[in-house]
């Protein structure tokens, strides 16, 4: 198998964990914004322009789990601009849990695993560009 394919399927595999799991943590949010069904906890938004988490679940629903989401089906469809779309939403994943650690702090070991996804599905795009562009 080529090694532009290994990295097609490992970014599409993280896009999929990493947009399916945004796609369930939002909805829940959405569902129910005080976070408890999450066993998320109201203080920690006392720093934050947020009095509960419904803004934060459709932030994460749309802009972590949608887009994933659609980064995996152009992963798997060897669609144009699939490297670039993995990427970005990589480092916007990123961005995010730094937004939150530096909002609410560190309060779940889900904080590290998820920068750890979206720093490797960074890499896969980086390294799949990569080598698309040397094909």
């Amino acid at each position: 198998m080529q090694k532009s394919n290994i990295l097609r399927i490992l970014l599409g595999s993280l896009e999929a964990v990493n947009g399916l799991s945004a796609l369930l943590g939002g909805f829940m949010l959405i569902e129910d914004p005080t976070g408890e069904s999450l066993g998320l906890n109201l203080e920690w938004l006392q720093n934050t322009p947020f009095p509960n988490y419904l803004v934060p679940g459709i932030v994460l629903f749309f802009l972590i789990g949608l887009t994933n989401i659609l980064g995996m089906w152009l992963s798997f469809n060897k669609k144009k601009n699939l490297a670039v779309f993995g990427t970005v939403f990589g480092l916007v994943l990123m961005g995010w849990i730094i937004g939150q650690v530096i909002w609410i702090g560190y309060q779940d070991f889900l904080q590290p695993l998820y920068f750890t996804t979206g720093l490797l599905q960074t890499f896969a795009g980086l390294a799949l560009a990569s080598q698309l562009k040397r094909a």
